[in-house]
């Protein structure tokens, strides 16, 4: 079939690029020990599986998501970001009793937002692509009003196609704790499948839709990460130019050793910083900009991994001082516009607007405006595919980046291409799958380019799943659900 041959997958494409992996391994050479960070927390155990009486709002299509050429993008460079040699020893390296106070954890705050991310999934599911583009009978059960189950009780074990699929999802994210949950599935680049569950506000009982925008945390970063990687394509700045001083200077602020920061160190937790949990989540900035100007005081001037909103906070004003914009219309006009996404915003923590999931907050919380591009956005899980479907350069419409620099993005900090780690705003998780997950108050996300030609987003408003990880477990039981593992 033409779908079969046009884009099989992401990983395929870089993989045929030996030349390009060969370049990126060689940059760590002999006296760089390549040890990539791991993160060792169990993932969540099954939640039960009940169906509620609720019925999704799907919308299954194999159209095509309509991609438009890029006319403010810059130029992209097709030089390889080579990943210099760096020593990585696994987890933190930082000493949380070495940290100053407003960086100390608070065992039941972090818990709440506990944001750090996993680099293991579960075991691969093998899914019959073709089968899941031209599903049997999406309708469900069939026609017969004899056997048919009554409107808004469907039985999911008599469910076939995207209709299984759908009540998979819905028994495992339909719950007590959650107000709403959204999916869209991509294959081949072209978006086949959308679906949202539960109540876009609780308050009135509208139901939620999938055009509806929802809070995607952390998948934020990767969103940042490009549109950078844009700029030191353009030949803006360089991937290993100093830019802390860049942005003290455009915050009024001196920036001290923090002045010779790179991008790099901020796009891969290399910089130095610890976690600044008080500064982003207990009201210890205004926003973004305070926050930044606090974390350049510090004097951090590079390190071993650690996972720090600081880095895409800064990263994120990083933009603003190179390009002159703010930092939101930067991202519209070298990304979201080129790419036909319109709505996507930086939503305030409080009062959300039309189309947009009421996340249960706690009052007087201000994290959403502190995070800025390391968490702030608001996006559908269409426009999370759409934007790493953009990053296939096989795939139709606008690429914001060469193939080169995709791998380089794909790959750890220290590591090669393959192996698990945090590469530049991309989590590797092995296996061929890349993504990111997004986790704040009443928020779990994921968005995960598979390997075989499928991406998927799935965005919850609620408490479950635990581990924002463990939202490919649902996805892969929904697959299984739905009849399109390959057996």
């Amino acid at each position: 079939m033409e779908s079969m041959s046009r884009s099989r997958s992401l990983t395929s494409l870089l993989v045929a690029g030996a030349l390009c992996a060969t370049a990126c391994a060689s940059s760590v050479d002999g006296d760089g020990e390549s040890v990539v960070s791991t993160d060792d927390r169990v993932v969540a155990t099954d939640p039960a599986t009940t169906v509620p009486s609720s019925v999704a709002v799907t919308d299954s299509t194999s159209d095509s998501t309509t991609t438009s050429a890029p006319t403010t993008s810059p130029s992209t460079s097709t030089t390889l970001l080579a990943i210099p040699p760096t020593t990585v020893a696994a987890g933190s390296d930082v000493d949380p009793d070495e940290l100053p106070d407003d960086q100390e954890s608070d065992g039941e705050f972090d818990e709440e937002f506990d944001d750090e991310p996993s680099f293991e999934l579960g075991p691969e599911v093998v899914l019959d692509v073709d089968l899941a583009r031209f599903p049997p009978d999406d309708a469900g059960i069939g026609t017969d009003p004899e056997t048919s189950v009554p409107p808004g009780q469907p039985d999911p074990e008599e469910l076939v196609g995207w209709a299984g699929f759908d009540a998979s999802l819905a028994a495992a994210l339909v719950r007590p704790g959650n107000t709403a949950a959204s999916v869209a599935v991509s294959i081949d680049g072209d978006i086949v499948h959308r679906a949202a569950f539960g109540e876009r506000d609780p308050a009135t009982g509208d139901p939620a839709e999938p055009q509806d925008r929802f809070r995607i945390a952390s998948i934020s970063k990767p969103i940042t990460a490009i549109v950078v990687l844009q700029l030191v394509g353009a030949g803006v700045i360089a991937l290993d130019d100093p830019v802390g001083g860049v942005v003290a200077e455009y915050l009024g602020v001196s920036a001290g050793r923090s002045a010779n920061l790179t991008l790099r160190q901020l796009l891969t937790h290399r910089s130095g910083f610890g976690k600044y949990q008080s500064t982003f989540f207990r009201g210890g900035a205004s926003d973004c900009a305070d926050a930044a100007r606090q974390g350049l005081s510090s004097g951090a001037s590079g390190g071993g991994y650690v996972y720090s909103n600081m880095n895409y906070c800064i990263a994120g004003v990083a933009i603003e001082a190179l390009t002159g914009l703010s930092y939101e219309r930067a991202i519209y006009q070298y990304l979201l516009t080129p790419l036909g996404i319109s709505g996507m915003r930086l939503a305030p923590t409080i009062d959300p607007g039309p189309d947009e999931a009421q996340h249960v907050t706690t009052p007087g919380r201000n994290y959403m405006e502190t995070l800025g591009g390391a968490g702030g956005w608001v996006a559908t899980p269409s426009d999370l595919v759409t934007i790493f479907n953009a990053l296939n350069t096989s795939t139709p419409g606008f690429s914001p980046l060469p193939i080169e620099t995709v791998l380089a993005m794909f790959s750890p900090g220290g590591g090669q291409f393959g192996q698990r780690g945090y590469g530049l705003g991309v989590i590797s998780y092995g296996g061929g799958r890349f993504g990111h997950t997004g986790t704040i108050e009443s928020t779990h996300a994921m968005v995960l380019d598979r390997g075989d030609g499928v991406v998927w987003a799935l965005t919850v408003a609620g408490q479950t799943p635990s581990e924002s990880t463990d939202i490919e477990r649902i996805v892969n039981n929904a697959f299984v659900a739905g009849g399109f593992v390959s057996e």
